[in-house]
């Protein structure tokens, strides 16, 4: 009788996590209100910027900028930039 009740209170318990573990896991006030809010909310983070000499993404801040026929370039280094320029020429 007694390992029956542990049993039965042990089941209990694993239901209740397994309720608490879900209900954390859904946003509050999950409706339209909530879906037209996420769409209006800033992203976070900084723009890419695509290195045209050897095509790797580089975020704005880093990248190496250069005025190449009156137009800005963003590079990865100015390494990537004089070669970009040399191939150019």
């Amino acid at each position: 009788m007694l390992i029956r009740l542990i049993i039965i209170l042990v089941l209990i318990y694993l239901f209740y996590r397994v309720i608490r573990l879900f209900h954390r896991q859904r946003p509050v006030g999950v409706g339209s209100q909530q879906i037209k809010n996420v769409k209006n909310m800033p992203t976070v983070g900084e723009d890419l910027v695509e290195d045209p000499n050897c095509h790797t993404y580089v975020p704005v801040s880093q990248a190496y900028r250069k005025e190449i026929d009156g137009k800005n370039h963003y590079f990865c280094s100015k390494e990537c930039c004089e070669a970009y320029v040399s191939e150019k020429k």
